[in-house]
């Protein structure tokens, strides 16, 4: 990095796990595993200090204090679950996270959303019923539809799109262009990393 100090979560001499007995990660024995899996002293520290910037992350992220802020920068504001339901549509359309862009289904939502059919449904309607989203017969099966964006949709998700790059434009001010360039990469290489590994089964050789 390009900054004159450490920063704040740089580990210490002081902060050794040893000399804090009152972490219940210490006492659960979790430097000593991460020393026998071969990651040095300075390497042990850096994860557990991640670990606490995780957590933080993950708090926030539960309470969705990132996504009320976003939506506290719109003219109009519409419940998180409806939201999390026009973003998925739109991502799907885009094919984003995907092989390529597809009519989106509410089986698709459903996944997308990690819920169930049913749930999925109720707040597809919704958002047919607000003027959001609009259902299309397909051509080779009238029994099945897909979800059409609207012009109010495409216009609400480019004023959350502006709204939340406001909030991005904020967090990485001050940041030189290599150092967001590493943490994307190593943020990219940690989270497929991670997906790898819950993708394993759980029991090991």
């Amino acid at each position: 990095m390009t900054q004159d100090h450490a920063p704040d979560t740089m580990p210490h001499p002081d902060d050794a796990p040893a000399k804090r007995p009152a972490d219940p990660r210490v006492h659960a024995g979790v430097p000593e595993f991460l020393s026998g899996e071969g990651f040095s002293d300075p390497a042990v520290m850096a994860l557990l200090d991640l670990d606490l910037s995780l957590f933080q992350w993950r708090r926030m992220a539960e309470k969705g204090e990132f996504k009320g802020k976003v939506i506290a920068g719109m003219s109009e504001a519409l419940e998180p679950a409806l939201l999390q339901g026009l973003l998925s549509v739109a991502q799907i359309s885009a094919g984003l996270g995907r092989d390529r862009p597809e009519p989106p289904t509410i089986g698709m939502v459903a996944e997308v959303m990690a819920v169930d059919p049913s749930r999925a449904s109720r707040i597809v309607s919704e958002l047919v019923s607000r003027g959001y989203l609009a259902r299309q017969a397909v051509q080779e099966d009238a029994r099945k539809s897909v979800l059409v964006m609207t012009p109010k949709s495409k216009t609400l998700l480019g004023e959350f799109t502006l709204s939340k790059w406001r909030i991005m434009a904020q967090v990485f001010a001050g940041w030189s262009g290599d150092d967001i360039s590493d943490f994307s990469r190593l943020f990219a290489r940690y989270v497929s990393g991670l997906v790898e590994a819950v993708s394993e089964p759980s029991e090991k050789p």
